[in-house]
């Protein structure tokens, strides 16, 4: 039996849905780096220390072709009735172009027939959110690996963008249950933006009366698209975010650069309405209230305000909104540099990298100085460091680290500059 709620679990497999997200620097193969991911996420899977304890492991992986959509399936235990799956949707990648644009592309509306024709207006999506729903389901082999498992239970489940596709997906499974031989289709969908018109809502509604959709109050992305342009014209009665103890604002006004900014957003929708499906009371509400302390001085509204905007959105701070102690958040076990030396030199030079303090490296890391891979590596005893020999290569580029939960920011600790 779990010490863990459902959503609690589910939000915890949408969180590790964007590790090894990324390729390596210097380039691997998409089967490479579809191993990489799998074996990242069948590590934390296997973590007792999260909500999942140990009780899910990992049956495929599926990865399109462009890397910007992921999908996963874990198998959970079984609920008495039969066997438990859940199809994980990985959300946006921020430095994944084609992920970005799959989010904004909002200004055009498309008919979307799949998953079931109601009575009445036919559901429509948008445009991004039709390439991403299309690109997973048509080239990932999703429905192949379904027909094999036959799930009795399947929970659909995603955070971000993750979350939209959640929506879509899920539709589009409900109608292939018979010949999928699944018997539940349920939808989890954490800080989901809008997928669609209120045709579509009101269909996934009746189709789901029971799906779990969550989001947090002071999250700006499920405002996105339905509500996004009205949040400067409620400073009033409800700013977002307010200036009032514990929140240290800046409120996005009709007339500020807050606003403003939020205004043009919105006008990216070209007039289309979006309608989000019914949801669950919000999160980060007076009983538990999670924000973050600026590091952006005061006078940089613009910029405290995307501080606390991608902080609203992480995936730990869901985690934290639903109740679960950092102790039960996934590992921060993607890479960090703290500091590499010496920071200049020429081919075979002997390169000492740190990770952050608190923090160690694994014994697969691999090195990347800019897009070339090192001409070899050793990660010493611990964890503590990682020696590299530089290859041959020209101007200043970063060291970056992957391992198989993902890669290295790039940042200003990491620097190498090849001299002549």
């Amino acid at each position: 039996m779990s010490d863990y709620s459902t959503t609690q679990i589910m939000m915890t497999l949408a969180a590790l849905a964007s590790d090894g997200a990324d390729p390596r620097p210097s380039g691997e193969s998409h089967d490479q780096q579809i191993a990489r991911i799998s074996q990242g996420i069948a590590a934390q899977l296997a973590e007792t220390s999260l909500a999942t304890q140990g009780q899910w492991s990992l049956s495929w992986v599926g990865l399109t072709k462009d890397g910007a959509n992921l999908a996963y399936i874990a198998q959970g235990p079984n609920d008495g009735n039969g066997s438990v799956y859940a199809l994980v949707l990985r959300g946006t990648v921020m430095d994944d172009l084609i992920d970005q644009l799959e989010d904004l592309q909002v200004g055009q509306m498309q008919d979307f027939p799949f998953g079931g024709i109601p009575w009445g207006p036919l559901p429509k999506i948008s445009k991004g959110a039709m390439e991403a729903f299309t690109e997973i389901t048509a080239h990932a082999g999703l429905l192949t690996q379904l027909a094999k498992l036959k799930p009795h239970t399947l929970y659909v489940v995603g955070h971000s963008l993750g979350g939209a596709m959640a929506t879509t997906v899920a539709l589009f499974l409900q109608q292939l249950r018979p010949a999928l031989s699944i018997s539940n289709v349920l939808p989890y969908t954490f800080a989901a933006p809008t997928a669609g018109d209120a045709a579509f809502a009101a269909w996934f509604d009746k189709q789901f009366p029971n799906a779990v959709c969550i989001y947090n109050k002071y999250d700006l992305v499920p405002n996105a698209w339905a509500t996004l342009a009205s949040l400067p014209w409620d400073y009033e009665t409800a700013p977002f975010y307010p200036t009032s103890s514990p929140w240290p604002g800046p409120t996005a006004e009709p007339l500020n650069e807050v606003g403003i900014l939020i205004t043009t957003v919105a006008l990216w929708t070209s007039g289309n309405t979006y309608v989000q499906p019914a949801r669950q009371p919000p999160l980060n509400t007076e009983s538990l209230q999670v924000l973050k302390s600026y590091t952006a001085p005061p006078d940089k509204p613009v910029q405290q305000f995307l501080e606390q905007v991608g902080y609203q959105h992480w995936s730990d701070t869901y985690l934290r909104l639903l109740g679960l102690p950092d102790a039960q958040l996934p590992a921060p076990a993607v890479p960090a540099v703290a500091s590499v030396s010496p920071t200049s030199g020429n081919w075979g030079t002997s390169v000492t990298i740190l990770p952050l303090s608190g923090s160690t490296f694994t014994s697969d890391c691999v090195v990347d100085f800019g897009g070339f891979a090192a001409a070899s590596q050793t990660v010493a005893s611990g964890g503590t460091s990682i020696t590299a020999v530089s290859p041959l290569g020209f101007g200043t580029v970063d060291i970056r680290v992957t391992n198989m939960f993902g890669t290295s920011a790039a940042g200003s600790g990491d620097k190498f500059t090849f001299t002549l």
